[in-house]
């Protein structure tokens, strides 16, 4: 047995301790959140859908940690915030759609839930909550437990007309407030709220638990990179190439037929320009209105003939033509004068000034290049007309 017991000598294993080096971690930036206008939000908050519980949601909200908070540092100063959000209250409720006893019942209920609240605290015991207490400070009372239930029953009375101070005095009592029965049977007290609960519920439909839906994340994708310089004189160039090509194809199949008829026109103009002829129009027998005669007639039909024929190859000068029969009859005065045998001719239309240049078309040229030079005219020879 005391072989059991015989030890090995110790080995001493010297190691060193390794302190843990802090990490170099930056510090935390602080983040300052823009809380302007925060009270304005929480103040125009509608959460239920009873105006009232609404105005009072901030007192509520402090009620509900009283009993877990610890004792106030300064219980006057709590004292007064409490009755500042009760002023609050009672100024909120006065633009709202209630008779102003409702209002001021509404504040009763909630500086009793308040007093109850705090005096079974510890530091409300030892702060001697009950000698300033909040009804005793705003209505003058002390007895908000036995007040409470019988304005629960005459609410209960009319439900329809005061449904929402019914469920603020619902909520309260959910919260904790028991008044009168805080230290009798709770049955008896369980049985007024679950009375008080369906004379709300027959006012109120049940709105059902909205689930939270996942928003869906939209794929996002990688924003297209911006073409560069190079590729970007590229491309204009090609469209001003394109945009030249186009207007030059469509400018060459449209001028086409324009330059086309310039150019046959130009070769006419310098052909006339080059021959010093004069354009003669040379009247057809349907002109003039003539028949040809027959070659088995009688000899008085061809004396007739010869006759035409010989009248057909006489040549007159239409000097000019005038509208008023006397300034054509002024012009001819002027030839006449001058050794021309110049004559009036009227027609419907106009009155023209005519000469005889006989048979001869050379002499006849000859007549008309003279007149033209001496009186300035642009006489015009053809074929004696009838």
């Amino acid at each position: 047995m005391s072989g059991l017991f015989n030890e090995e000598p110790t080995v001493v294993v010297r190691r060193d301790r390794q302190q843990a080096q802090p990490s170099a971690s930056k510090p935390a930036e602080k983040v300052y959140l823009d809380l302007n206008g925060a009270d304005k939000l929480l103040e125009n908050l509608e959460l239920h859908d009873s105006p009232l519980l609404n105005a009072a949601s901030e007192l509520l909200s402090v009620l509900v940690t009283i009993a877990r908070q610890g004792s106030p540092k300064n219980i006057e100063r709590f004292r007064q915030q409490i009755l500042d959000g009760i002023s609050t209250f009672r100024r909120r409720g006065l633009y709202l759609d209630y008779h102003p006893s409702v209002i001021d019942k509404s504040c009763f209920v909630l500086c009793a839930a308040f007093d109850e609240a705090v005096l079974y605290t510890k530091w409300g015991q030892e702060g001697r909550w009950e000698n300033y207490s909040l009804l005793s400070k705003v209505f003058s009372q002390r007895n908000g437990g036995e007040a409470f239930f019988v304005l629960l029953d005459k609410a209960r009375e009319q439900p329809s007309k005061l449904v929402d101070f019914l469920e603020l005095q619902y909520v309260l009592m959910m919260i904790g407030f028991k008044g009168r029965y805080r230290h009798a049977d709770e049955n008896e007290l369980n049985e007024i709220k679950a009375e008080t609960y369906s004379a709300i519920r027959h006012f109120r439909n049940e709105k059902p638990l909205l689930l939270p839906t996942t928003p869906e994340l939209h794929e996002s994708k990688s924003p297209s990179r911006p073409l560069s310089l190079t590729k970007l004189f590229l491309l204009m160039g090609f469209i001003l190439s394109s945009a030249y090509a186009a207007s030059e194809y469509w400018y060459f199949n449209r001028s086409e037929p324009f330059v086309a008829q310039l150019t046959m026109l130009n070769e006419v103009n310098m052909d006339l320009t080059n021959s010093n002829r004069d354009l003669v129009y040379v009247s057809t027998d349907d002109d003039l209105g003539l028949q040809s005669s027959d070659a088995s007639s009688s000899d008085a039909s061809q004396t007739e003939a010869t006759t035409t024929n010989t009248v057909l190859k006489e040549w007159e000068l239409l000097l000019a033509s005038f509208v008023k029969l006397a300034d054509a009859q002024s012009l001819a005065t002027t030839l006449k004068r001058s050794g021309y045998d110049a004559f009036v001719k009227s027609t419907d239309e106009r009155v023209d000034v005519l000469l005889m240049a006989g048979n001869d078309l050379s002499e006849a040229k000859k007549l008309k290049n003279e007149i033209n030079v001496r009186f300035s005219l642009s006489a015009t020879l053809r074929r004696a007309q009838k």
